[in-house]
């Protein structure tokens, strides 16, 4: 009896290769699409500076699309807070002030995309009294 000889399975190799590639291919797209439309997913963070020039306090809150409600925005306003700021340099104080009048899931469509749902003030503790000022009776967090 002669020895097994496995038949070329070439037509299964450019199978499996063409399914993958296509695969890769909407993964891709789907990155490059959400990339263009990045405030439609998720909150972006806004900053403003406050106080006078040289001093590290900063107004923050977030904007974005249909994903992006109170709590979203709150998120994000702690990620950048925990990504702008080093405790390790120097102390950190913030207040986040919440807006009453929005409610906690809104949809926000339309290129005015109303007040925001919090607003952060957030500095280094060299600039302790600018905090104090425009947190007025929110509560003052410290790292």
């Amino acid at each position: 009896m002669a020895p097994y000889q496995a038949k070329p399975q070439f037509l299964n190799l450019f199978t499996v290769l063409v399914i993958s590639l296509s695969l890769i291919a909407a993964v891709e797209y789907f990155k490059y699409g959400t990339r263009i439309n990045y405030e439609w997913f998720h909150c972006t963070p806004v900053q403003d500076h406050v106080g006078p020039v040289g001093s590290s306090v900063n107004k923050i809150w977030a904007r974005g699309g249909p994903s992006c409600d109170k709590r979203g925005e709150y998120k994000t306003i702690l990620k950048r807070i925990t990504r702008d700021y080093e405790p390790n340099d120097e102390a950190v104080s913030f207040c986040i002030k919440e807006n009453m009048d929005i409610k906690p899931i809104h949809y926000p469509i339309h290129e005015d995309k109303g007040e925001p749902g919090y607003v952060a003030y957030v500095g280094y503790d060299s600039d302790k009294e600018i905090i104090e000022k425009v947190c007025g009776d929110a509560t003052i967090f410290h790292f």
